[in-house]
């Protein structure tokens, strides 16, 4: 409704947040996996070089739902104002068109 405040609760995550004695629950429990992203020169001409370089940040962070692992599926976000579509095929992200 128009004016109700609305909260976005996270869980605390140690490798994010400034108390590394603290506990993470179930975040403890997966490590961190980066992906190598692999972004085509026409699709990388769409940015500058500092988007570019905080795009790769991102996909490398794998931006899909984790229940997700379907190296045929196509997956979007935005980003930067365009629609960045991606398949992840193992441990490697590539990025397939940017609308």
């Amino acid at each position: 409704m128009d004016g109700t405040p609305i909260y976005d609760i996270k869980p605390y995550v140690v490798y994010a947040d400034s108390h590394p004695e603290a506990r993470s629950g179930f975040v403890d429990k997966n490590a961190i996996r980066w992906l190598e992203v692999v972004v085509p020169d026409a699709v990388a001409a769409h940015y500058s070089s500092d988007e570019l370089a905080a795009l790769r940040k991102v996909l490398s962070l794998d931006p899909r739902p984790h229940y997700q692992d379907n190296p045929e599926k196509v997956y979007g976000m935005m980003y930067a104002g365009k629609d960045v579509k991606f398949r992840v095929e193992g441990d490697v992200l590539t990025v397939v068109e940017v609308e």
